[in-house]
């Protein structure tokens, strides 16, 4: 017999992770008031991977640009499996976080999100206003 076999046989796919109630879980991950969010995989990293941009000061070339990028493409690979992903973006849109990747979103991503649900929110309005 094969180990998927047992394991999906014993009922979960990941046995030697206990049991929590997802409000405990939820609990780990409240973030703190200094704003950082315990349990974020980012903990640990490169802060330069999060702010890609060239300084002011340097001159654009292309190993420079070719540099934000791979440094992007990392910080967006560590992004993807963070599990306080979503409240991390989140904290950056309530304070419109200017610079630098969060959430797995750049500064321009976020912009165009936040535009995006605003649509949605004003198409929303129309739609029940038009049903009242």
């Amino acid at each position: 017999m094969s180990v998927r076999r047992i394991l999906l046989l014993a009922g979960t796919r990941a046995p030697h992770r206990p049991g929590q109630p997802l409000a405990a879980r939820l609990a780990e991950y409240r973030p703190a008031p200094d704003g950082a969010l315990p349990g974020a995989a980012c903990t640990g990293a490169d802060s330069d991977l999060f702010y890609p941009e060239p300084d002011e000061d340097s001159e654009i070339t292309d190993v420079v640009a070719a540099k934000a990028w791979w440094a992007e493409r990392r910080a967006k690979m560590i992004c993807a499996g963070c599990p306080v992903r979503a409240m991390c973006l989140e904290l950056a849109m309530e304070r419109f976080e200017k610079h630098g990747i969060f959430g797995g979103m750049t500064a321009s991503e976020r912009d165009a999100l936040h535009q995006r649900r605003l649509r949605a929110a004003a198409r929303a309005r129309r739609a029940a206003g038009g049903a009242a």
